[in-house]
């Protein structure tokens, strides 16, 4: 069977799909404490707040923030993700460590309302485009 590489477009929605996830997660306690309810209903590992940390690390590195350009991404798009990350890596520095085990240890607080408004202002200019998937898909055909 011949094996068919997604072109670079196609892993530039791929990405922005997992950054506006993340984005919708972190932006609201209700959606943190479903996701900690689904990873205990699977008896899966994991803590959440330490979860909300690292996944941002696996959406976004500054390292390849020349990844994340036009069109797949705006101009307004990229000031919203350094602007995020700069208050993402703010809040990993004033978080316990070890961080607690349950998201309510840390909702309500300061630090943790901190990532929540910047996660709520960086998704709120990802959902001026959406998704996208419509570009993705006619990329792909």
């Amino acid at each position: 069977m011949a094996r068919i590489d997604p072109s670079e477009s196609a892993i530039k929605y791929g990405a922005r799909l997992g950054i506006m996830l993340y984005l919708e997660t972190a932006s609201s306690a209700t959606e943190q404490r479903a996701f900690e309810k689904r990873l205990r209903n699977a008896n899966a590992p994991g803590c959440v707040p330490t979860e909300m940390i690292c996944q941002w690390e696996d959406c976004f590195r500054l390292e390849d923030a020349d990844h994340f350009g036009a069109p797949e991404f705006s101009n307004e798009e990229q000031r919203a993700m350094f602007r995020f990350h700069s208050v993402w890596n703010q809040v990993a520095d004033e978080t316990p460590d070890p961080m607690p085990p349950n998201i309510n240890d840390l909702i309500g607080t300061q630090v943790w309302q901190k990532l929540i408004d910047a996660a709520a202002e960086a998704l709120a200019t990802f959902e001026v485009r959406g998704q996208l998937r419509h570009l993705a898909e006619s990329e792909e055909n």
